[in-house]
């Protein structure tokens, strides 16, 4: 786990509070006890964390210029000038090099989710990655301002007011009369809260970052876990929250701000993971290095080595799930298990294994060349291991950490297997295969010049109509890449009519008719016609954060092409062939996707360029009030095109179901804005999670069940919401005591510390009600709600759980089986209802003793059936009402 630098005491000390950031620079005077408290670049000694490079000879150039906004110049405005280099957040999560965009790595980063979060709060928590800042000042009377002692080159001028903000790249230094127009500003308010239980968390730092800029903005949650942050300019922001004895987390959109949102950051407690390290034959295994991997956050691992008594502890993990592993020094020896803090493990390491022996074709031949693919060994450091046979058609491989692999083997000119092995297992003699001969196409892929082309994928069409082998790993299209010198040798299942399928980037897709077998095949690859440009915003500025999709009218079903735009909005599509194309660009703002498209007409080979320009659309605004007239603040208005403004190319349209936390939100007169609407028509949607929404009652369009259909020139819009129904409660023990609870109904769980609970009922009719207290039963409650009625469900009384502790035994020795891996499930035995709540089967490893704690088991007779988790062997035990220990012993399945 990485260090945490706890960079946010130094803040905490400035007093709780809301906060108001406008940047990252010492205020000339000290906040008043009523003043909005602006972050600062200061850490504990008072050194800045933002970069700010030394002046030299030739840090001599100026920019100077005024600061406007709609009335005229602004006063007091700070002014500074700040550049992304290669260090600064931006920069590593976004590339601007095409290839790097290309590259697989870069690839598998985009698909993961969690990838550009995780890399964020790594940067953040140890203040690196914010853009460097060369100059600051303010703006005087006349709203000018001078930025002093820049070196040459170009800048990014950041202007935060009270009232506004804005961000100008690419000045260079040098200019003189730059204009800066401050823009209405965004402010970021929120939540900061546990995960689990939703408990708010009073003084935790929240940093929200500018993605396209690297500026870091921070602002403190006060007692109730809120916090504000702004005015900031518009653009597209992260917000990572942290507090001492939590885990720092980072809260990614792909939105681009220009309205005021209100989000929920959630927090985990950093808590203890601890446990035991033991030999083969379940002894205390000291000084083994022992490795921790979240199962979120592959990247992260923390490392340690057991102690004289084959003890281990790693403090300050988040509560999720991960892997532990260890090796023994000698490397014969390997363990691994999943472990959730605070949870104590016992590691229990197994011999390592090796695989051996022959690979033959149907008529016995040995076969040379053919490589095996052990999947699922691989551990941190260790990939999972290959092997090819030498001429005897031998292989050897190990060690293997895992008793369980699956085995991949190809080679040319013979169909692909796969097979599952597990090792553990009794297996006499070595591990032979068997493959079958195949019919193959070799060629050669070439460019129009007739250069050979490497790393092609070159898909091979199954043949009509063949049979898939059994036992074999086959797909509808057999795939190689060609070699550098652009050969390639792609095997089919067997011979006849086929087709050779090419689809790589910046070329026109190939089918090209083959007979299976051939050779001698010549592929060649044309560039085709290309579609490039830029995309713009409304003021003419280039926008790099959008998506871009190219649609081929002709082929509706198809998926469209996309790409992203650099730096300077420029974007490309190659490989095209001649057709009719749209381009389309969008990106999400509060509320609404805003789009833009352009047809292209292509004819063979031309180059076409086209200018996607985000027009600013219209506005619309409204009130949301409640069936009385009375403004509702805090509602998430959201914008949709109808069906039938949906451009004609595509397949699918926005949808109306919008994401919690999305949405322009109403203020505290219950007025909203709506901005960027393009279509004639637009479907209104207003949510509150204690209100629904009522398009009959509304004004200003036409309802439906769900919507309102608002029109161009539609005015005096009202959304009504109604007040739903509530649900109450009170839980207690058998006793009657008050007891803390987490009630759960449709979302996600929340706490109720005196078990007091008072919630929105989200829909009418049945519903189910479940509340958990460490200690008790969990208790279900299902209730009726009619509409417009709450419901009261007085006092729930919990019952008490019992812990059973499990001890497992080797059925031979009477050994503990501490670190095996189980399976335990519970059982409700006659005359118990079937109604009783049982808890989930434990599935996992024993600890040190050779048990396990089965938690929530209710005070009746009850069974247990038990086996390891890699046998069907499976074990009976009763367990009586007032048992509080069982041991069951298990056979040795590898005997």
């Amino acid at each position: 786990m990485r260090a945490r630098t706890w960079w946010w005491a130094a803040v905490l000390v400035l007093g709780l509070g809301m906060a108001v950031v406008s940047s990252r620079a010492p205020r000339a005077h000290a906040p008043s006890s009523n003043e909005h408290f602006r972050a600062t670049d200061t850490g504990p000694s008072g050194t800045r964390f933002t970069k700010q490079l030394a002046t030299n000879a030739e840090s001599s150039l100026r920019i100077t210029g005024v600061v406007r906004d709609a009335r005229g110049p602004v006063a007091g405005v700070q002014v500074s000038a700040s550049r992304v280099d290669a260090d600064t957040l931006s920069a590593r999560l976004f590339p601007e090099d095409p290839l790097a965009m290309q590259s697989d790595a870069w690839m598998l980063r985009q698909a993961d989710p969690s990838y550009l979060e995780q890399e964020s709060v790594r940067l953040v928590e140890t203040r690196e990655g914010a853009a460097p800042e060369f100059a600051r000042t303010a703006t005087a009377a006349d709203g000018s301002f001078a930025l002093e002692g820049l070196p040459p080159g170009a800048f990014s001028l950041w202007a935060i007011g009270d009232t506004g903000a804005t961000v100008q790249p690419d000045v260079q230094a040098g200019s003189d009369g730059v204009t800066l127009t401050l823009e209405e500003g965004v402010f970021i308010s929120g939540m900061v809260v546990e995960q689990y239980r939703l408990v708010p968390i009073p003084g935790a730092l929240v940093t929200v970052v500018h993605e396209a800029g690297s500026r870091y903005f921070d602002a403190l949650a006060d007692a109730r876990g809120r916090f504000r942050v702004g005015p900031l300019p518009p653009g597209r922001y992260l917000k990572v929250a942290s507090a001492k004895g939590w885990v720092t987390t980072a809260r990614r959109e792909e939105v681009w701000l220009d309205a005021n949102v209100d989000v929920m950051l959630y927090l985990q407690p950093q808590l203890r993971l601890e446990g035991v390290v033991l030999t083969s034959e379940g002894r205390p295994a000291s000084g083994v290095n022992v490795h921790l991997v979240s199962q979120v956050d592959s990247d992260d691992t923390r490392t340690t080595r057991s102690d004289g008594r084959g003890r281990f502890v790693f403090d300050a993990v988040p509560q999720t799930e991960y892997e532990l592993w260890a090796r023994s020094e000698d490397e014969t020896a390997f363990g691994a298990t999943l472990a959730i803090p605070p949870d104590s493990v016992a590691l229990r390491m197994k011999p390592v294994l090796f695989m051996e022996g022959t690979v033959r074709d149907e008529q016995g031949t040995p076969l040379k060349g053919v490589h095996l693919d052990f999947q699922g060994q691989g551990q941190g450091d260790r990939t999972s291991p290959t092997a090819v046979t030498d001429e005897a058609g031998r292989y050897r491989v190990g060690p293997l950490l895992k008793s369980g692999t699956r085995v991949r083997l190809r080679g040319e000119h013979l169909l692909d297997a796969l097979e599952d092995i597990e090792l553990s297992m009794p297996h006499a003699g070595p591990w032979d295969f068997t493959l079958r001969r195949a019919p193959s196409v070799e060629g050669l892929v070439v460019d129009t010049e007739g250069t050979p082309l490497p790393g092609i994928e070159v898909k091979l069409e199954r043949s009509q109509g063949a049979p898939k082998a059994t036992g074999y790993f086959r797909s509808d299209l057999d795939a190689v890449r060609s070699d550098d010198a652009g050969r390639f040798v792609v095997d089919g299942e067997e011979g006849g009519a086929s087709h050779i399928l090419i689809d790589a980037p910046g070329f026109r897709a190939v089918k090209q008719a083959v007979v299976i077998p051939s050779a001698g095949i010549r592929v060649v690859l044309e560039r085709g016609a290309s579609v490039s440009g830029t995309v713009v915003d409304a003021k003419g500025q280039p926008m790099r954060l959008v998506d871009l999709q190219l649609w081929d009218t002709a082929s509706r079903s198809e998926t469209p092409r996309t790409t992203s735009p650099d730096k300077a909005g420029a974007f490309s599509f190659q490989g095209l062939k001649a057709g009719h194309y749209v381009v389309e660009a969008h990106v999400q703002r509060p509320g609404i996707q805003h789009a833009v498209s352009q047809t292209v007409d292509l004819e063979e080979r031309t180059q076409a360029r086209v200018t996607l320009r985000f027009e600013e659309g219209r506005t619309i605004q409204g009130r949301t009030i409640d069936t009385e007239g009375q403004p509702v603040a805090g509602v998430r208005v959201q914008a949709c095109p109808t069906l039938e403004d949906l451009s004609a190319w595509r397949t699918t349209g926005p949808s109306c179901r919008f994401p919690a936390g999305d949405g322009v939100l109403s203020g505290a007169d219950g007025h909203f804005i709506l901005k960027h609407l393009t279509a004639p028509r637009h479907q209104l949607i207003a949510r509150k999670d204690s209100h629904g929404f009522a398009p009959a009652r509304s004004r200003g369009g036409t309802p439906d069940l769900e919507t309102l259909l608002v029109t161009t020139g539609e005015e005096d819009l009202q959304l009504v919401l109604e007040r739903r129904p509530r649900l109450r409660g009170q839980v207690v023990s058998e006793e009657g005591a008050p007891l803390p609870c987490s009630v759960g109904l449709w979302g996600p769980s929340a706490h109720f510390p005196d078990g007091t609970f008072d919630l929105p009922l989200p829909v009418d009719g049945y519903q189910r009600l479940v509340v958990s207290a460490k200690g008790f039963l969990d208790l279900w409650h299902d209730f009726n709600a009619s509409p417009g009625q709450d419901v009261d469900l007085g006092v729930l009384r919990m019952a008490r759980g019992r812990t059973v502790r499990v001890l497992v035994q080797d059925e031979r020795t009477r050994a503990p089986l501490a670190g095996v891996d189980v399976v335990i499930a519970a059982h409700n035995e006659p005359p118990a209802s079937d109604r009783i709540r049982l808890p989930s089967p434990f599935e996992g490893t024993l600890d040190e003793e050779g048990g396990t704690d089965m938690d929530g088991l209710p005070r009746a007779r009850i069974s247990l059936s038990v086996r390891r988790a890699q046998s069907m062997i499976v074990q009976e035990v009763t367990v009586e009402a007032n048992q509080e220990t069982v041991t069951v012993r298990l056979p040795d399945p590898s005997r």
